[in-house]
């Protein structure tokens, strides 16, 4: 499989490595969704068999083969719909797993957004400030020791 996980490096996470970590599970669901999902509707279509050439039924018990066929039959149908479930849950849990990641990506970059504002804020109230007195000067707010 060439789908590689990002690397997020040692503790440091940043929003590229949350991004990169999104599309990385993307990348995984959809190869859950289409590589595997294909695979499954082959083995449906094989489980079809030819009915024009009846098999015998390896390892058959003694009701015979009609009865061993339908019971592998409804085996192999039960854990095929069971594989296909899990499968299904799968892709829904990537797709969770990535629209979480989202949005801690989008936390990130609000976090950031608002520290910016803030710095600036600070910056602007930091120069219309008066500046500090000179040694020995009186300061220009009351002070009561």
């Amino acid at each position: 499989m060439g789908i590689t996980p990002p690397d997020t490096g040692d503790l440091h996470v940043s929003v590229e490595d949350l991004d990169a970590a999104a599309e990385y599970v993307e990348r995984l669901k959809q190869y859950v969704d289409d590589t595997i999902g294909y695979e499954m509707e082959r083995i449906k279509e094989r489980m079809k068999g030819d009915s024009a050439n009846a098999q015998t039924v390896p390892n058959g018990t003694p009701f015979g083969a009609y009865e061993d066929a339908r019971m592998q039959w409804a085996a192999l149908t039960k854990s095929t719909a069971n594989m296909e479930a899990h499968l299904k849950d799968i892709s829904r849990k990537l797709a969770g797993l990535k629209q979480g990641t989202e949005d801690i990506a989008k936390a990130f970059r609000d976090a950031e957004a608002r520290n910016a504002a803030n710095g600036k804020q600070i910056e602007r109230l930091l120069e219309s400030a008066a500046p500090p007195p000179e040694a020995g000067q009186q300061p220009t707010y009351p002070y009561t020791a």
